[in-house]
């Protein structure tokens, strides 16, 4: 009984002779990876961003409610008072655990904008969620300020170095880890606020906490109808907005992702058709030699198989190098935290081989629809 010869070129064969195909010019082979391995490090560093801006916590304190005035854009321009804090502490009644005061500035430091805040220091745990990680608090009666972890991570500022607010050198006392919207600010005990901007008894917010057992929409509604000209707001809230703004970059960076995939196929298809290009007579060849065009095309999937990996192991390779230098970037209060997980990553290089591998079979299919008595003369 006559067999009919198998048309597939057994795996092992096949990355036998693609190999040994790019091994024989290296330096076509190294350009088409250096050429295409950017495009896999710029996946990486998206796909990492993007998980971490997915992974932005829940940020603010779920028992604060904020009143200020209607012009938060310009805190220079909020002038609350004394007054503020006896009606607001009347209006919460028993379910405020304190009323305090919150003094909010923005300042311009190394050509980025971070928040100088102020508050009677006994309340920067319980109230605002400040946790001491080094140092001493800052000292009211001296030229001392505590920064944020992701203040000292952006700036580089570190215990005991000098940083000048508002025409004042200052002496950073105290690395602190801040929750929310607090997360990369500058602190300073209130009654040194007062003295630096001289505007004594004056603050920007007047920052209610409720008690854990309380209703803090009935205590909300209570400060709206004796503060009928300002805002009540509830930290939480505010931040939770803030954070679903942030995370929406998360969607753009996907798009880009989809981008760089698409970019991978291109590239490949570009490579093989460039490898097609110059060596049609080598196409023709296989062909006389009993190559079916399903044969050939394996092969050359192969090729840009074995190229698209090694662009993905340097663009790896290259992003965690970057990641390495730069671990943790602030992005207006958030500090976000890039690393590529494992998830991801498999998804990721899956899909680019899948992506290289279809650019090679489009590529090589026209060249394979011509005779092979015509490639071998061309």
């Amino acid at each position: 009984m006559h067999r009919t010869p198998s048309t597939s070129v057994p795996f092992p064969t096949r990355v036998r002779l693609a190999f040994g195909d790019l091994r024989a010019q290296p330096w076509r082979t190294l350009l088409s990876v250096l050429v295409l391995a950017p495009l896999a490090a710029s996946w990486f560093l998206l796909a990492a961003v993007s998980s971490a801006l997915a992974d932005l916590g829940d940020a603010g304190e779920a028992r604060n409610l904020v009143v200020t005035e209607p012009d938060v854009f310009d805190t220079a321009n909020i002038a609350l008072g004394p007054s503020h804090l006896s009606v607001a502490a009347q209006a919460a009644g028993d379910d405020a655990e304190s009323v305090t005061a919150l003094v909010l500035r923005l300042v311009e430091l190394d050509d980025r904008v971070l928040q100088v805040r102020a508050a009677d220091p006994a309340t920067w745990s319980s109230v605002h969620g400040l946790e001491l990680l080094e140092g001493t608090t800052p000292d009211a009666t001296a030229d001392e300020i505590a920064i944020t972890a992701a203040v000292q991570t952006a700036t580089g500022w570190g215990i005991g170095d000098r940083v000048r607010v508002y025409g004042t050198e200052f002496t950073v006392s105290a690395l602190l880890r801040g929750s929310g919207s607090k997360v990369a600010s500058l602190w300073l005990p209130i009654d040194r606020a007062e003295r630096l901007f001289e505007r004594p008894d004056e603050f920007q917010f007047a920052v209610v906490r409720v008690r854990a057992n309380a209703d803090g929409d009935q205590v909300a509604d209570r400060l709206r109808a004796v503060f009928p000209d300002l805002l009540v707001l509830d930290e939480s809230a505010i931040q939770a907005e803030a954070t679903r703004g942030v995370r929406s970059l998360g969607d753009l960076t996907t798009a880009f992702i989809a981008v760089g995939m698409v970019g991978l196929a291109v590239g490949s298809a570009n490579a093989t058709a460039l490898a097609l290009a110059e060596r049609r007579r080598s196409v023709g060849m296989l062909r006389v030699m009993g190559f079916t065009p399903a044969r050939v095309r394996s092969l050359l999937a192969m090729r840009a198989f074995l190229l698209t990996f090694a662009a993905l192991v340097v663009g790896f390779a290259a992003a965690r190098l970057f990641l390495a230098t730069r671990p943790t970037f602030v992005l207006r209060t958030f500090t976000v935290d890039p690393q590529l997980q494992l998830l991801p990553v498999l998804v990721g290089v899956s899909v680019s081989l899948v992506s290289g591998w279809l650019g090679a079979v489009v590529a090589a299919r026209r060249v394979l629809r011509t005779p092979p008595s015509q490639l071998v003369v061309t």
